[in-house]
């Protein structure tokens, strides 16, 4: 912004800071992609339950690539106005809980982890969007589908985790077992029906 409150002109610089935000968005998911192939298309994966409305594989490519825009988009909007302000340090937070979902649930196969653990990641999403209306309205305005599609994931991860109940992540396995974790798993009853 200028003096005056108008934003300024686009410079050199700023497509170079777009180009960054776009690296990390893009260039993080797409990293995360390539060391969770194995978990998504083996048979780990195409052996869980899924619901009726599971999405197909081939769509989460074209709609993540499209939210990461978005994302890079709203996280520019947001440094073009504050720079490297608390705003942008909860785009980042939740950008890092984003990537870690991914190993929890496709490496690790922790259903129940996963869950915990995209359910923070949609606590952080909100709170960003509300750290970016305070800067830019259409900032926060681009991060709303993601959120939306994150409150998927979240119905989509649960629903797993109920719908498999004996499946044992690598981290209760070494900690409990292949036994000792299906008790605790099921052990958890819930109010509705999936």
């Amino acid at each position: 912004m200028d003096p005056k409150g108008r934003p300024r002109s686009l410079r050199a610089s700023d497509i170079w800071a777009f180009l960054v935000f776009l690296t990390i968005t893009e260039g993080g998911g797409a990293l995360m992609g390539i060391l969770s192939a194995g978990g998504f298309s083996g048979e780990w994966f195409k052996n869980l339950v899924k619901p009726s409305w599971n999405p197909p594989s081939w769509l989460f490519g074209p709609v993540w690539t499209t939210l990461y825009f978005l994302m890079a988009v709203a996280a520019f909007r947001v440094w073009r106005k504050v720079g490297f302000a608390m705003p942008l340090g909860s785009f980042f937070v939740q950008l890092a809980l984003n990537f870690a979902w991914v190993p929890i649930f496709a490496v690790c196969h922790e259903l129940l982890f996963a869950f915990v653990e995209i359910a923070l990641l949609d606590v952080a999403i909100i709170v960003c969007i509300v750290m970016f209306s305070q800067v830019d309205r259409l900032a926060a305005a681009l991060m709303i589908p993601y959120l939306l599609w994150s409150l998927f994931a979240s119905l989509l991860n649960f629903t797993l985790w109920r719908l498999n109940p004996t499946t044992v992540g690598l981290y209760c396995a070494s900690q409990f077992g292949d036994h000792g974790y299906h008790g605790y798993q099921t052990a958890v009853p819930l109010p509705i029906e999936l």
